[in-house]
């Protein structure tokens, strides 16, 4: 019997050894080490469940976590330090920077999306203490008496979408004697082709450097009268364009509808906006080439940042075969920067022949041909803060005929500008002096007051 208990127990141990047991888990290929003294069995819920944690446990060790985001060394800024953060970004200058500084103008742009707005706005108000009495707006006079005179106002609104589209709509709200608004401008263009724009509306001719030039960026309260007698300004049609070499090489050149023009040479050319089409018909055509080798002159016609030599030069011409009268004319400028002393130089050269059978009523019996010459010169005293300027006009309407209408016109005025042009403040004193027939009283003092974006 004790041998069979024996055999029996023996039995029992060999069963004991060879019946399969659960495995341990073998270490993890990330290295994950198993506490001192642990085991699957002494986790909640037996052998099996604790399998399945360590298995997610090690999927999760073996992926890699995203890396944490840096924490801002404030959780919440004071009010005042925001508002700083806020003027730092929105200026190039920084927070210490001057809000109207140079460039102001481009960080007003808004953008939204791909489109970038900006605002077009020209007040520009005029004092005329001492007024000639002879003087008249219809022969080029800034006033007929003493007192004020709200000389422009324009408002508008200038788009860019992406650098492809850009595009300007601006009315001019003090326009004529009862000061009824019109549309000053309003075109859209492809940019998208560089050295080729297309741009089609009312726009401006591209005839003369002083009358492509914005009406608040001149050295004097006026253009040169010259100019504004025979420029044609702004007319509706098609223009292309195209820049090269930072202005090194320009080229404009477009089509409009023909030209119409006063009676009276002072008067100038009417800026039609063919709001009834080409009613009296015919196509006018100019084009202008010019250069600025040492890079662009900028918008305004004084050196007013006391920039290095610069020298810009064209050359332009039109063409109008209306219905009343053909109109011709061609003219050549030369613009000169350095050290904030400007000089300019135009000649101009128009001519206009009556049709026989002319589409509306025209005094013109014959044809007339007028010459002009425009010399000026200033400097600023004080960069961007003080100038003063002198322009010197030769004018002869009609080559053939010498009559009060032949003029010299000396132009000499101090300026005073504020946050980078945005106000400017201008004394002129105008001196006529007919050089043929009569002479008459129209020399004025004018005082301007101006606000440009």
């Amino acid at each position: 019997m004790r041998h069979l208990a024996r055999v029996a127990g023996g039995a029992a141990v060999l069963l004991a050894l060879s019946t399969p047991r659960a495995q341990e888990p073998e270490p993890s290929a990330q290295g994950t080490e198993q506490p001192a003294g642990a085991s699957p069995a002494d986790a909640p819920g037996g052998g099996a469940e604790s399998t399945d944690e360590q298995e997610r446990a090690q999927e999760a060790t073996a992926r890699p976590e995203p890396p944490e985001r840096p924490r801002p060394p404030q959780q919440r800024p004071a009010r005042g330090e925001a508002k700083a953060a806020k003027a730092a970004a929105a200026s190039p200058a920084g927070a210490g920077g001057e809000p109207l500084g140079p460039g102001f103008r481009e960080r007003m742009r808004l953008a939204i999306g791909p489109l970038e707005v900006a605002p077009i706005a020209l007040i520009a108000l005029q004092a005329a203490p001492l007024v000639g009495d002879d003087a008249l707006i219809q022969a080029g006079d800034s006033a007929e008496q003493p007192g004020f005179r709200l000389r422009r106002v324009r408002a508008g609104l200038y788009g860019d979408v992406a650098g492809l589209v850009r595009f300007a709509i601006s009315t001019e709200l003090a326009g004529g004697d009862e000061g009824a608004a019109r549309i000053h401008e309003a075109w859209g263009g492809v940019t998208a082709v560089p050295g080729l724009e297309v741009y089609a509306g009312a726009r401006t001719v591209p005839f003369s450097r002083s009358a492509m030039v914005g009406a608040g960026d001149g050295a004097l309260t006026e253009r040169p009268l010259a100019v504004r007698a025979i420029a044609p300004f702004t007319q509706v049609g098609i223009q292309a364009e195209g820049h090269f070499q930072d202005r090194a090489f320009s080229y404009h050149a477009g089509v409009y509808n023909a030209f119409q023009r006063s009676d009276q040479f002072y008067t100038g050319h009417a800026e039609s906006l063919a709001p009834l089409g080409n009613r009296f018909e015919g196509i006018a055509v100019a084009g202008r080439l010019a250069t600025e080798p040492q890079g662009p002159l900028g918008r305004t016609i004084q050196d007013v940042a006391r920039s290095p030599f610069r020298v810009g030069a064209g050359v332009d011409g039109f063409f109008s075969d209306g219905g009343a009268r053909t109109l011709y004319g061609a003219s050549a400028d030369v613009l000169l920067h350095a050290a904030g002393v400007h000089a300019l130089g135009e000649v101009l050269w128009t001519g206009a022949s009556p049709k026989s059978v002319p589409t509306q009523p025209i005094a013109q019996v014959t044809s007339v041909t007028s010459l002009a010459l425009v010399l000026e010169a200033g400097t600023m005293l004080v960069a961007r803060k003080l100038g003063v300027s002198g322009r010197v006009e030769w004018i002869d309407p009609s080559v053939d005929v010498e009559d009060e209408g032949d003029n010299l016109v000396l132009t000499g005025g101090v300026s005073y500008h504020a946050f980078d042009d945005l106000v400017k403040a201008q004394l002129d004193y105008t001196h006529r002096e007919e050089l043929g027939g009569l002479s008459l009283a129209n020399d004025t003092l004018v005082l301007q007051l101006q606000l440009s974006l």
